[in-house]
C-alpha cells in the first residue's frame, strides 16, 4: 500500500514536471522571433503536454485508460454453450460436468462464464477448494481475456475463497495486479467492489483474523 503512494506522489512529480515544461515553452513560443525557435518551443509545448495528459489519464482516470485500449473488441467464436453442463450439475453428475468444463475452456479459454463455472463446482460440490484457485489463477494470468463482467466476478470469488482459507496475500495480489492493469474494461462499480474486497483482504491480512464484509458481491 505504502509502495504504491510512493509510486503515485513520484509518477505525479513527473507528471507536473512535464506540464511546467509544456507551459513555459508555450511562453516561450509566444515570444519567439526566429522560426527556429518557434518550432522548437513549439514541438516542446506538444510533446511536454502529452505526455503530461497520459500520465494524468493513468494516474487518476483508470477507467478512460480501460475505454481506449481494448484488449479483445470482438470475439473470435461463439460463447460456449453451457446449457448441458448445467444439465449435468442438476443431475448431480459433477465429474462429467467438470469434465465437459475442462473441454470448453480448452477450445475457448477467452470466455470466463465457463471458468466461472468450474469454479463453483470445484468449491462446491467436488469440495476441491485449492483447485478451484488454481483455476482462477490460471485465467488471470492469461495476456489476453474479453472485456466482460465475469471477469470482476470471477476475482470477487477467488478473493472471497482466499480470504476463507487465510490467503488474503495470495488474493491481494491478485487484486492490485487487476486494478492496475491496463484494458480491463472493468466499469466504475466494478473497481469499487474490487477496491472494497482488496481493502478488506489487507484489514484481515493486518489483523489476522476474519472481519465481517458487505455489499461486495457482483454476482
Amino acid at each position: 500500500m505504502r509502495r504504491n503512494r510512493v509510486v503515485k506522489i513520484i509518477s505525479t512529480l513527473i507528471m507536473l514536471f512535464f506540464l511546467a515544461n509544456a507551459v513555459y515553452a508555450l511562453l516561450l513560443w509566444g515570444r519567439s522571433t526566429g522560426v527556429a525557435g518557434a518550432i522548437f518551443n513549439l514541438l516542446t509545448v506538444v510533446s511536454c503536454g502529452a505526455i503530461a495528459c497520459c500520465m494524468f489519464a493513468w494516474l487518476y482516470l483508470p477507467g478512460l485508460i480501460d475505454s481506449l485500449f481494448l484488449m479483445r473488441p470482438t470475439r473470435s467464436r461463439p460463447a460456449p454453450l453451457l446449457s448441458p453442463v448445467e444439465a449435468l450439475i442438476r443431475q448431480t453428475r459433477y465429474g462429467e460436468a467438470l469434465e465437459r468444463l475442462n473441454l470448453l475452456i480448452e477450445a475457448g479459454p477467452e470466455f470466463p462464464t465457463a471458468w466461472i463455472m468450474r469454479f463453483d463446482l470445484l468449491r462446491g460440490p467436488l469440495g476441491q477448494q485449492e483447485e478451484a484457485l488454481k483455476s482462477v489463477e490460471k485465467y488471470f494470468i492469461r495476456p489476453k481475456r474479453l472485456r466482460s463482467e465475469g471477469n470482476a466476478k470471477l476475482a470477487l470469488r477467488y478473493a472471497e475463497l482466499a480470504g476463507e482459507l487465510g490467503r488474503q496475500d495470495e488474493a491481494i495480489r491478485l487484486l492490485t495486479a487487476e486494478l492496475h492493469r491496463l484494458g480491463t474494461g472493468y466499469s466504475k462499480t466494478e473497481r469499487r467492489y474490487l477496491g472494497s474486497m482488496l481493502a478488506h483482504l489487507r484489514d484481515e491480512s493486518r489483523t489476522g483474523r476474519p472481519e465481517t464484509r458487505g455489499g461486495t458481491d457482483v454476482a
